[in-house]
């Protein structure tokens, strides 16, 4: 996959330090801060103004409010720390759509540095399954995300004779996504594979896909992506809408 850090699906302890820290001191007042949003595979950039922080808080006001419209209550995001690369793992608390401010709490320091992602990356709207081969198995999956470059799977663990050994093995992918008639062929290294539950595995590849389906590829993501940036600014209305019915009362 295109990087380790954020994977923009969850919010585990994986990658966590949970030194003490002053927010006040790495977020000082009207410092501008680069954030990460992961909203349904994608990693969406905005900066924030530090507003306020206090010793477990950071009140913070955006330019483009909408993107941090996710409908979900404590939804994690990423901030970037100067030029060292450190990363704060945190969760946006509160939001107040109509003044463009929001909250973030509940900050950790991730382990790893802030990678920048190659190629954006989009998890499918509707369930897409795919077959795996895999040396002399072909078995059944659900495809997670995909990019140009990276493709994550959600596999049950039974279908897997050698799962220790799963790391750098060649996978095969066979899909068809919704915006095409065809089937594509992606060959693929795994280099991540992740316990999710007790019977499902996450595997993350960089895929090789064929030159004659980039373009198929290339379309869904952009579709995709214009889906989901849709949702948010649907989010943003509902929440504006709400705020200007709310002050009719007073």
């Amino acid at each position: 996959m295109e990087d380790k850090m954020i994977n923009g699906n969850d919010f585990s302890s994986t990658g966590l330090v949970q030194n003490a820290f002053d927010l006040n001191t790495m977020l000082p007042k009207e410092s501008v801060i680069d954030v990460a949003v992961p909203i349904k595979g994608l990693l969406l950039k905005e900066s924030v103004v530090v507003c306020d922080a206090s010793e477990n808080s950071v009140e913070a006001h955006t330019s483009n409010i909408s993107h941090f419209c996710t409908g979900s209550y404590n939804y994690p995001m990423f901030l970037k720390l100067g030029r060292a690369d450190q990363t704060l793992a945190c969760r946006l608390s509160d939001i107040v759509v109509y003044s463009g401010k929001l909250v973030m709490s509940d900050f950790h320091m991730m382990e790893q540095a802030w990678i920048n992602r190659e190629c954006e990356r989009v998890q499918p709207k509707e369930p897409i399954f795919v077959s795996i081969l895999l040396g002399g198995q072909k078995f059944r999956a659900n495809l997670f995300d995909l990019s140009l470059t990276g493709m994550c799977v959600l596999v049950d663990k039974k279908k897997i004779k050698a799962k220790a050994g799963l790391k750098n093995k060649r996978m095969t992918v066979l899909t068809q996504l919704p915006c095409s008639q065809s089937i594509m062929k992606i060959r693929g290294n795994v280099v991540q594979v992740h316990p999710i539950s007790d019977n499902l595995l996450r595997i993350g590849m960089n895929i090789a896909i064929p030159k004659k389906d980039t373009q198929i590829v290339e379309h869904y993501l952009a579709e995709r992506k214009r889906e989901i940036l849709d949702e948010l600014f649907l989010n943003f209305m509902q929440l504006l809408n709400y705020r200007e019915m709310k002050d009719q009362y007073f």
